[in-house]
Parts: C-alpha cells; sequence; structure tokens
C-alpha cells in the first residue's frame, strides 16, 4: 500500500493555533458565557415587562422586576437570575402566573418565563453569541 504525508505549512498553523487559543482561553469564554446569559435576560425581562403591565394595580408587582442581576459563577457554572424579587413585592407574581381559587392563572406571563418557546428562543440567543464569538475569533 502506498502512503503518502501530509504537511501543515507554518504560517497557516501558526496563524490557527493563536486563533484557537485566544478561543480557549478562560477570560474570552467567561466573557461570552456572561453575555449569553445577559442577552438572554433581556429578552425574558423585555417580555415580563410588557405582560405585567395589564396587572398593575399599585405598580409594586413591576418595580419588582429583577432588571440589574449579574452573572454569578460557582467554578465552572454561571447563571443569572431572571423574574421578580420575591422579597421586594414580586410575591404577586407567583400568584398571576399559577391562580387562585378566584382567578385564572395568565399562562403567557408563566410562559414568558418556562414556556417552550421561551426556552428556545433563549437557546437560540445563546447560540447566535457563541457563533459570533467564534467568528469573530476566526476573522483575526
Amino acid at each position: 500500500m502506498a502512503r503518502k504525508r501530509f504537511g501543515v505549512d507554518r504560517e497557516i498553523f501558526s496563524e490557527y493555533a493563536q486563533r484557537l487559543l485566544k478561543a480557549g482561553s478562560k477570560e474570552f469564554l467567561k466573557e461570552t458565557v456572561e453575555k449569553a446569559l445577559e442577552e438572554s435576560k433581556e429578552y425574558v425581562t423585555k417580555n415580563l415587562e410588557a405582560e405585567i403591565k395589564k396587572h398593575n394595580r399599585t405598580g409594586r408587582t413591576e418595580a419588582s422586576l429583577d432588571k440589574d442581576s449579574e452573572v454569578k459563577w460557582q467554578g465552572s457554572v454561571a447563571e443569572i437570575k431572571v423574574g421578580f424579587k420575591i422579597s421586594d413585592g414580586g410575591l404577586a407574581s407567583i400568584f398571576l402566573m399559577y391562580g387562585t381559587p378566584r382567578m385564572q392563572p395568565d399562562r403567557k406571563l408563566y410562559n414568558d418565563v418556562y414556556g417552550t418557546a421561551t426556552q428556545r428562543k433563549i437557546r437560540e440567543i445563546q447560540e447566535e453569541v457563541f457563533n459570533d464569538a467564534l467568528r469573530k475569533v476566526m476573522e483575526e
């Protein structure tokens, strides 16, 4: 059987090595993950803001919407809080989402946080952020 050897041009190899090194850096990955989580939160918060307006009696539940939480890391796991701050007047959001014996649940409000369409859109947002980051690294 005949054998053929393939070689790699050193200039091309060094260029890709630098790109992959940048893509593989912990800081770059951390920034990308945080951006993906923050954009996901913005999407959900925007939908909740629009939906909670029709339930505005005192404005307290709307004011409890968490708009400014930051990404928290626990080892290699990142998370960001989304929704209403229960301790700051957001308790009513639970009754609005799940209903009471005298009130039907607001399925739209519930789906804005937990729905499959929302989860699908969040997945798309996060994939887009990661793809943009990879394109950015590969272009440099």
